[in-house]
């Protein structure tokens, strides 16, 4: 089975892009302490629980699908939370400017429209 959704993703470049790129999201909250803890405050005033973030395991198909649903659940927090604290999110990684310019990044991956809609 494993097989035939690598072979399945391979024919969807985009998709695998962004599958890239939630991993990206979840791998900078997770090594972000500040930027969870806004997350977590947001979970709590939308969704009244706070989810974890879970990054999928290479060699376990589902574990990927475990992670995007996750991810998909916790859309309308990060909404909210770019809406609230948007700017604050490139802050909280720190002064040196490679980490604001990924701090960005991330924050340019959660704003676009088609990677919510790709990820469902």
């Amino acid at each position: 089975i494993n097989l035939i959704v690598g072979d399945i993703l391979k024919i969807k470049d985009h998709f695998v892009s962004s599958i890239q790129d939630a991993i990206k999201v979840v791998k900078w909250f997770n090594n972000h302490s500040h930027a969870l803890g806004l997350l977590r405050k947001v979970q709590l005033v939308k969704l009244f629980k706070v989810m974890a973030l879970i990054l999928p395991i290479l060699t376990r198909w589902i574990s990927y699908h475990l992670a995007i649903s996750q991810l998909i659940e916790l859309e309308l927090a990060f909404w909210q939370l770019l809406l609230d604290s948007r700017d604050i999110l490139a802050l909280v990684a720190g002064g040196k400017a490679e980490v604001k310019e990924k701090a960005w990044e991330i924050i340019n991956i959660l704003e676009q429209y088609n990677f919510w809609l790709d990820l469902k």
